[in-house]
């Protein structure tokens, strides 16, 4: 994984009681990754950091040229700094492959 890929992210559970849970598909890129935290910092791109929720997981796509890589986890923080609109994404599961053949990018 490198700085600048392309990741999509939606909500796959809502973890608070009585929360609803959000459709909506949102695009960040890849700042960096921190392999000994299992984080991956984001930009996000096409929404505000107050739409991403804090009690959920979300599951994460992100693209490489021709490779696929799907991962779940939270939102351990979000916030606004000299890069932009920033997540913080704890991983829970690892990483998968995706098998472009048979997935919509």
């Amino acid at each position: 994984m490198k700085q600048g890929n392309e990741v999509s992210m939606r909500m796959r559970k809502m973890l608070c009681p009585g929360g609803s849970a959000d459709e909506k598909t949102f695009f960040c890129k890849v700042l960096k990754y921190d392999e000994t935290k299992e984080c991956i910092f984001l930009i996000l791109e096409n929404a505000a950091v107050t739409d991403i929720s804090l009690d959920a997981i979300y599951e994460c796509r992100i693209w490489e040229a021709e490779r696929g890589l799907r991962c779940s986890g939270r939102i351990r923080q979000r916030y606004h700094d000299e890069h932009g609109k920033m997540l913080e994404f704890k991983i829970e599961n690892g990483f998968y492959k995706i098998n472009l053949n048979s997935v919509d990018k």
